[in-house]
């Protein structure tokens, strides 16, 4: 920035004010003067003709009286003394005009004035005097005053010029300080600190504070934007909770890899996933779950630091990558198992947080690699090989191309269970629950698929890849529905009339908000005693709201259905669950009877739940039971209640009319 440029712009300013003031100060102080001047000579003219009027009385009052010849040649040359006389006239009290006199020289371009008087003598009155005065004009007095005026304006100027610079020196000197001290002024990295030498006790040392006041907040301005441009810098590429590089960072670095690479050499991609941290959440609290998450992030941190990158890419999800690990493919799978195993072995070992003991549940999707530049193909390939072991519940799953073919069936299952529904390919079985007395008493609905190309599928083929839908909700419905039906059919035997159905319902399925109301109008259509319903509830239903399910168990309680809890005893809080919600029934886990002879503690826990339910009166059935020595075994731990494959199959309407009916 250069100043130069503004260098006496003010003096001049003020100069042209200064004059200009003064010079109009002037004028109207001259103006005055002159009119004043003006006034003055009318006033001396005035009292002029009173004096004349008064010393030549006696000759004025001679002459009205005598009118004499030589008394009137007396007066003219008595009035030539008065210079600014220009004209008399005498008149007497009856207005005659008795005397006039008129002035020899008289000076054209001046002014006159007129004025006239009373003549007195002796106290009485003879006559009017009228009189004419010459005075000067205007011009006149300019004319006069010429010289006058030239040096006053010219001292006016000269004092103009001084006041003028001394005043723009007064002004301009702190603004060019402020200019000059500007200009060197710089915002970069360096967080110098500017501030004004302030030398001034007027305004100028007021806006001369103000400035460095200014550049102190700008300074702290600046240094908090620079402090929150590199934490924008750090929540873009890193994770906040961890510290582990986030998956846009993730991304990003693997790139910047991968195209450096020119090694061919195998490299390893695994992607962990945490599959039930909302539950966590949910039962204890989000604090545990981020507490749950760090703790992840310092061991993958601690134990797996020789991986090339590390990073937190979703809520639950961690990945980890190894570049050019080897080039013997078959080595390298070893080697990513060994990691597998490892954090397998690290991860879902229970952590206790405080004095709260949480398992984890831990699956992996690894993908090995070579030649491949595209991040987000590697990313894909691990995502898809998590999927599958999360489908089909297994800790570790490879990728290869027949996994892409079974996400794709998955996806084709998804298209063909949804034009099922509209088809009636779907079709509900019967297992029935047996009584102490070995009677049937109860049925559980199971659903079924008729595919037109697989034969008869089992839920366990369609039912979690519409669980990852709405579609779920809709199955769901049509379950209702169907078994409304059912039992109104089972209602016109005596064999069965009797019978309580129950039916699985989906935690998407409940937290419907139409849910209630649904299943009402639904048994209303069949004209179906809502008690002859059980609806079997699994944990994930209560662990989003526990108020809001609470409060619509209550509203299904009301409506005269049964409530069940399934798989009880594999949870994290079931013994709270059945003491907060209004259950009917909760399913011993078939893990706990199938191992009851393995491991003892079984027995102890069937035993406990089966007391637990009698002291809160709600029945308790045993599921899978499948030998003898099962339903023997559980009779003697005092349950009253069974279904498993000891007693009946799951088997069709048709296959249970032909043989009860």
């Amino acid at each position: 920035m250069k100043t130069a440029i503004y260098k006496g712009s003010i003096q001049k300013k003020f100069t042209k004010a200064i004059f200009f003031l003064v010079f109009f100060i002037s004028f109207i102080g001259y103006i005055i003067f002159v009119g004043w001047y003006i006034h003055d000579q009318k006033e001396q003219r005035v009292d002029l003709a009173k004096d004349i009027t008064q010393v030549l009385s006696q000759d004025f009052v001679r002459l009205i009286l005598l009118d004499d010849l030589s008394t009137a040649t007396d007066l003219t040359t008595k009035l030539q003394v008065f210079a600014p006389v220009r004209k008399v006239v005498l008149f007497d009290n009856k207005n005659k005009k008795i005397f006039k006199y008129l002035a020899k020289k008289t000076i054209l371009k001046q002014n006159t004035f007129k004025t006239h008087t009373s003549l007195f003598y002796n106290k009485e009155k003879y006559g009017e005097l009228y009189f004419e005065f010459e005075i000067e004009s205007i011009w006149e007095i300019l004319k006069s005053n010429f010289v006058f005026l030239v040096a006053i304006l010219m001292g006016f100027l000269i004092f103009s010029l001084v006041m003028a610079r001394f005043y723009a020196k007064r002004f301009s000197k702190p603004i060019l300080d402020l200019v000059n001290f500007l200009d060197k002024v710089e915002f970069d990295n360096k967080m110098q600190e500017y501030k004004l030498c302030c030398k001034y006790d007027d305004e100028f040392g007021k806006l001369y504070e103000e400035i460095n006041i200014l550049f102190e907040k700008m300074m702290d301005f600046i240094l908090q934007r620079d402090q929150a441009k590199k934490q924008l810098e750090f929540i873009v590429q890193y994770d906040p909770l961890t510290g582990l590089l986030n998956k846009n960072g993730f991304i990003k670095s693997l790139e910047k890899i991968l195209q450096k690479q020119q090694h061919i050499g195998w490299s390893i991609m695994l992607y962990v996933k945490l599959t039930n941290l909302k539950t966590i959440n949910h039962v204890y609290s989000f604090q545990d779950g981020d507490l749950l998450i760090d703790f992840f992030a310092k061991n993958i941190k601690e134990y797996f630091n020789d991986s090339t990158l590390r990073a937190r890419i979703g809520t639950g999800n961690f990945a980890l990558f190894y570049k050019d690990i080897g080039d013997n493919k078959e080595k390298v799978t070893q080697a990513a198992q060994s990691i597998a195993d490892a954090l397998i072995a690290i991860l879902e070992t229970p952590v206790v947080i405080e004095s709260k003991s949480i398992k984890p549940e831990i699956y992996i999707g690894i993908d090995i690699f070579h030649n491949v530049s595209d991040p987000l193909e590697i990313l894909k390939h691990t995502n898809i090989a998590l999927e599958i072991a999360r489908d089909k519940h297994k800790n570790i799953v490879y990728f290869d191309e027949s996994n892409e073919k079974y996400i794709q069936e998955s996806f084709n299952i998804y298209d063909e269970l949804v034009n099922a529904l509209k088809n009636d390919e779907l079709e509900l079985f019967y297992q029935f629950q047996y009584n102490l007395d070995e009677k049937i008493y109860a049925a559980e609905a199971l659903i079924r698929w008729r595919h037109p190309k697989y034969g008869l599928l089992t839920p366990y083929k369609f039912i979690p890849i519409a669980e990852r839908t709405e579609l779920i909700v809709d199955i769901g419905k049509w379950v209702f529905k169907e078994a409304c039906r059912q039992i109104q059919q089972w209602e016109k035997h005596s064999v069965s009339k009797e019978w309580v159905i129950s039916v699985n319902v989906s935690a998407k399925q409940f937290n419907d908000e139409n849910f209630v109301t649904f299943v009402e109008e639904a048994a209303k259509e069949y004209n179906v005693n809502p008690q002859k319903i059980k609806l079997e509830l699994l944990e994930s239903v209560f662990v989003e709201d526990q108020a809001g399910v609470a409060k619509k168990m209550m509203q299904l309680k009301e409506l005269n259905f049964n409530l069940s809890l399934d798989d009880f005893g594999t949870g994290f809080s079931s013994l709270q669950y059945i003491k907060v919600f209004p259950l009917d029934q909760i399913k011993i886990d078939q893990t706990f009877v199938r191992g009851m002879f393995e491991n003892q503690k079984n027995a102890h826990i069937i035993k406990s739940i089966i007391y637990l339910g009698s002291l809160l009166d709600i029945e308790v059935i045993a599921e899978g039971v499948e030998e003898e020595k099962h339903y023997k075994a559980l009779k003697r731990l005092g349950c009253k209640y069974f279904q498993g494959y000891y007693f009946a199959y799951p088997r069709s309407v048709e296959d249970i009319e032909r043989e009860l009916f």
